[in-house]
């Protein structure tokens, strides 16, 4: 027999904190730190999702948990919603939610210095950590990315990093129980960090390529705070060739899944410095290409995702994707709405039936947008496979792409850039 419990203000408030406040932390020395979660070790193996759900309804919070993944990171308020926590939360996931902070530059009008943005930020921020910071999903908050590398003026990098220290302390204030991680762009930030952010709890590392260079330039500067990879991939554009229009060159899914196992196997091997990090990107960041950092597409999964995969789970694939082996265009520079022949070959690992599909879309790099690039109409000839496509009808720069199924839930793509004249 129950006795019925009649729950006042104060009790339901005292239940509600308890049952939805992890206590994280950081635990450990110099150089053997743990991240802790309810007194419990806690390494990230995480996924950059910015967004719960694609355009076209894709769950990316149900992919990063097959994935393995155990966390994932948000770059924005207006992504961690409500919707999101109690999404990941479902799953099993903790989210380091991110507050993005913009950087002040003397075309976008943002001044440190005056201290108008930063009282709009800090409204903003600690509204939102007062709101969410008893979310069960809340593992750590995410305060700016790359802002102080992208931020011109030295004043008024130190101005930022000084705003970012003090909203840190108002933070702890608020939430004694979630770190705050910054997420630099490299090391970049990490000797304004030292000066200037003694408050910060981890330092996060946006990291491509390797992650040997970011490990050295910490110890070198004698970081005495942990770190975590906030962002870690393939080479980002200014580490590739160029083509012969003047564009970074793509590499294959196969090759950059070689990178992302690396980083891995490198963040384990600094394990005690490093927590952990969160792969770039599952979703559908269109940054670069419709296909540079998505170790997937839509809800196929590509060479990327498996790698993750299989050192996040130590389990293997019951499929693995195709595989582009060969992909030639007859020609780079087409006249508008000309066709442009494509030459391609594939393989199945597992000679499963693939199908191909022929994309064209805009081909803007460097800009620190969510979406920035998007697919244009271009109509196709051939039987399948298509082997042409043709060229859009404006001016510009634009990347064709090799889009490969075997209807098995899986992916190959690549792509190749044509200038329009």
């Amino acid at each position: 027999m129950f006795k019925k419990l009649t729950l006042t203000p104060f009790l339901f408030l005292f239940l509600f904190s308890c049952a939805y406040c992890a206590q994280v932390e950081i635990g450990g020395s110099y150089g053997q730190w743990q991240l802790l979660v309810d007194k419990k070790p806690f390494y990230i193996k995480g996924a950059g999702c910015g967004l719960g759900e694609g355009k076209k309804g894709e769950d990316y919070l149900k992919l990063a948990k097959e994935l393995g993944a155990n966390a994932v990171r948000t770059w924005g308020i207006d992504q961690g919603d409500k919707q999101y926590l109690d999404a990941a939360n479902s799953y099993g996931l903790y989210v380091c939610a991110g507050i993005w902070v913009n950087y002040a530059t003397d075309d976008n009008g943002i001044s440190f210095l005056s201290g108008d943005y930063s009282k709009e930020i800090e409204k903003e921020a600690l509204s939102y950590v007062e709101e969410f910071k008893n979310h069960p999903a809340v593992l750590a908050w995410g305060l700016g990315n790359e802002c102080i590398f992208f931020t011109q003026r030295e004043e008024e990098k130190i101005a930022l990093s000084r705003f970012l220290n003090e909203l840190i302390e108002k933070i702890h204030k608020i939430d004694p129980n979630h770190p705050v991680v910054y997420a630099s762009a490299g090391y970049n930030a990490l000797e304004y960090i030292k000066k200037y952010i003694p408050a910060l709890d981890i330092i996060g590392m946006n990291a491509y390529a390797s992650l040997r260079p970011y490990q050295g330039a910490w110890q070198y500067l004698k970081i005495d705070k942990p770190y975590i990879l906030t962002e870690f991939g393939p080479p980002i554009p200014y580490q590739s060739s160029k083509d012969k229009n003047g564009a970074s060159i793509e590499i294959g899914d196969k090759q950059k899944a070689i990178y992302y196992r690396e980083f891995i196997n490198q963040m384990r091997e600094f394990k005690g410095a490093n927590l952990g990090g969160f792969a770039f990107h599952l979703g559908e960041t269109t940054q670069e290409s419709m296909t540079w950092w998505n170790i997937n597409y839509l809800d196929f999964k590509k060479y990327p995702y498996w790698a993750v995969y299989k050192l996040y789970t130590l389990k293997e694939p019951d499929n693995s994707p195709p595989v582009i082996k060969s992909f030639k265009l007859n020609k780079t520079r087409l006249r508008k709405k000309e066709f442009v022949e494509i030459d391609f070959s594939c393989e199945d690992p597992e000679n499963d039936q693939m199908c191909y599909e022929l994309k064209v879309s805009t081909a803007y790099e460097g800009i620190l947008r969510y979406y920035v690039n998007e697919f244009v109409d271009g109509e196709t000839e051939g039987l399948c496979p298509a082997t042409k496509i043709q060229a859009p009808e404006k001016s510009g720069l634009y990347r064709v792409y090799l889009l490969v199924y075997d209807g098995k839930g899986n992916a190959a793509s690549l792509s190749k850039t044509i200038l329009v004249e």
